[in-house]
């Protein structure tokens, strides 16, 4: 299983997808150039579909990219708002913008067109200390009642007549 990513003047880098995305984009940055530098890099297909790999950096990259297909590598900076802390307004959410890392990209796929398909991300609820079943539930009522053993039945061996 194959990727190629393309960035720069045309140049191209053979990359294994069957790795934590993390150790993925470290690789390519480095091969491609900038591993000491502050730049966050992702991958995008050929039509500029940004796969956003950096949301899933412990997941499997092959899970987001297809074999033998070809994906152009982009730099990823926070798009700057200009909202002024002090005009009292809410920040918004952090939005990104992406930039090609290939050179004349338009004229390599002229049907490329920048974009970040928005999936809404999966909410994770946290559970409480308490357990969903009802055997395992504790409550403080429970623990100070004191033991008090069920009557017994008299199961002797004489009949009452």
């Amino acid at each position: 299983m194959f990727i190629i990513v393309k960035y720069g003047n045309n140049e191209t880098l053979l990359c294994n997808p069957t790795c934590a995305v993390i150790n993925l984009l470290t690789s390519i940055k480095r091969r491609a150039g900038y591993g000491n530098s502050n730049v966050i890099v992702d991958l995008s297909d050929e039509t500029g579909l940004v796969k956003e790999l950096d949301n899933h950096q412990m997941e499997y990259a092959n899970k987001y990219l297809t074999s033998h297909e070809t994906y152009i590598l982009v730099k990823k900076e926070l798009a700057s708002d200009n909202v002024s802390v002090e005009s009292g307004s809410t920040p918004r959410s952090q939005n990104y913008q992406y930039k090609p890392l290939l050179e004349k990209f338009d004229e390599i796929f002229p049907n490329y067109r920048l974009h970040v398909d928005h999936i809404p991300t999966k909410v994770v609820k946290k559970r409480g200390g308490k357990s969903p079943s009802p055997a395992g539930r504790f409550t403080a009522k429970q623990a100070n009642k004191k033991s008090v053993d069920p009557p017994k039945s008299r199961a002797s061996g004489k009949k009452k007549s």
